[in-house]
């Protein structure tokens, strides 16, 4: 199993490999390792190769598809440092009007705040205790979101 894309374009444009034993997978990123890479295939090589590798994986480990997203987002987290959540929102639902007014599919910032308002609030403390020197508007952004649950509290 080996990477023949020469180009950028060849390789974005490549279908992604189900390497069925260590072996498989073993050739597979060495051909993208081995391969000549410039700024652009250093991209790809690395993602194909992490997708090769997560399919050898779900293959050998018989992982169902809720598991195999969670190791998506796994991975993600991980690679971004995203410690505290994200989303992910595919654009292509734009096309349709039904999803323009659902905020689960397109939230606002408001309603993301809204929804992690707990965990942003702390965060929001542990930096307005941990730092000093940050632009004015980021220390009244912190306060304003370490207040939305003290509010709360209140009421």
């Amino acid at each position: 199993m080996k990477e023949r894309a020469r180009t950028e374009k060849a390789m974005r444009e490549t279908k992604e490999k189900w390497p069925k034993n260590i072996e498989e997978l073993t050739d597979y990123i060495n051909s993208l390792t081995n391969r000549p890479n410039d700024y652009g295939t250093t991209v790809y090589a690395m993602s194909l190769a992490a997708v090769a590798t997560f399919n050898y994986m779900s293959h050998m480990l018989g992982a169902s598809v809720f598991q195999a997203g969670c190791a998506d987002l796994d991975f993600i987290s991980r690679t971004r440092r995203m410690k505290h959540g994200f989303r992910i929102l595919d654009y292509e639902k734009l096309l349709y009007p039904q999803y323009l007014e659902d905020d689960e599919t397109f939230p606002s910032h408001e309603k993301i705040l809204e929804d992690n308002k707990v965990t942003l609030a702390k965060l929001a403390k542990q930096k307005l205790a941990e730092r000093c020197g940050v632009h004015p508007n980021v220390k009244a952004r912190w306060e304003y979101i370490a207040s939305l649950v003290e509010n709360e509290n209140e009421n």
